[in-house]
């Protein structure tokens, strides 16, 4: 009996990371499990767990998936260069991708090393239409079949929901990090224009990031709240505490707090995803070089609900001018 092996970048960690493996898991519902290549040794739900960089042929495989979002090159190329090893150990074993994507690092122009063996991948199942270009520059021969998001999917868990108050709630997601930061200082204006409607409205958080890791987006959502929206209440101070969102923050119930929200603003694509199908007003911010809130919204553009827009934010007049007088 063959084998599947599934190859993530960093698989469960995060959100989104978490919520695409459980449609991964459930689109392949193999037994046994499928065979998941993880950093560090772990039990997931729906799979098997192997080392980072296994031996194909002592594992028996025979089918091999690149699923998820890429972002780092070195990710993308160790997960090509597995797939290439199976296919050359295992004379008919197949390449494909689920619910793939690449992003910032990996969605460079230059074609990553090992592409090559994509162009037989049966099929590309791809998540969004900036990895299919990003594949066709690359000159992957391979046919592409897009699903926007499937993650978007999961049913909806109400156990924090239930807490939440009566009326217009905000939810927000904003990605951590020193270039986002950067981004809204630069922006402080057009950003201030962007939330003024929502002024007074309680801002309820949708974190999807690690906790405490470099891209948290809590702290990077409150502060931005504490900005630009002075006296709105901040709902779920749990999420807060780092064991507690770790036990009880789940896609599923955060699809349900999108839910409940009467608009979503977000650099993130998970938030933005889940308020589409929820048919929240969904509007993306596109800030820096990371466009996963333009990737979700473009390639869900014909499903938007009323109210949503994809907001590109002009820098501040002082911005503009420093940078002039630098270049």
């Amino acid at each position: 009996m063959t084998r599947i092996l599934v190859l993530a970048e960093r698989p469960f960690r995060g959100l989104r990371s978490r919520a695409i493996m459980a449609e991964v898991a459930a689109a392949l519902r193999a037994e046994p499990p499928p065979f998941l290549a993880m950093h560090v040794a772990a039990e997931v739900p729906g799979f098997a767990t192997a080392e980072n960089e296994p031996d194909p042929a002592a594992l028996g495989i025979g089918r091999v998936v690149l699923a998820g979002v890429f972002t780092r090159r070195a990710e993308l190329e160790r997960a090509l260069r597995v797939a290439a090893r199976a296919r050359a150990q295992a004379r008919g074993a197949t390449v494909e991708t689920l619910c793939f994507s690449v992003e910032r690092e990996a969605a460079r122009t230059d074609a990553p090393e090992g592409v090559g063996v994509l162009d037989s991948a049966t099929p590309l199942d791809l998540r969004e239409h900036v990895t299919a270009n990003a594949l066709l520059v690359w000159r992957v021969a391979a046919a592409q079949r897009i699903r926007p998001f499937p993650e978007r999917a999961v049913a909806p868990d109400p156990a924090l929901a239930g807490a939440l108050p009566d009326g217009k709630l905000l939810g927000l997601a904003i990605l951590g990090g020193e270039e986002t930061a950067r981004a809204i200082a630069e922006r402080g204006a057009a950003m201030a224009a962007l939330l003024a409607p929502f002024r007074g409205w309680p801002v309820l958080p949708l974190p999807v990031e690690q906790p405490e890791g470099p891209a948290d987006d809590l702290p990077a959502t409150l502060d931005l709240a504490a900005r630009f929206l002075p006296g709105s209440p901040v709902l779920l101070p749990e999420l807060g505490e780092t064991r507690w969102r770790r036990r009880h923050l789940t896609p599923a119930r955060l699809k349900a707090l999108v839910a409940r929200c009467a608009s979503v603003v977000a650099t993130q694509d998970l938030p933005l995803a889940y308020a589409v199908a929820s048919g929240v007003p969904a509007i993306g911010i596109a800030l820096g070089q990371d466009r996963r809130a333009a990737s979700c919204l473009s390639s869900l553009a014909n499903e938007l609900p009323a109210g949503s827009d994809l907001v590109f934010p002009q820098r501040d007049q002082l911005s503009r001018e420093s940078s002039s007088a630098r270049a």
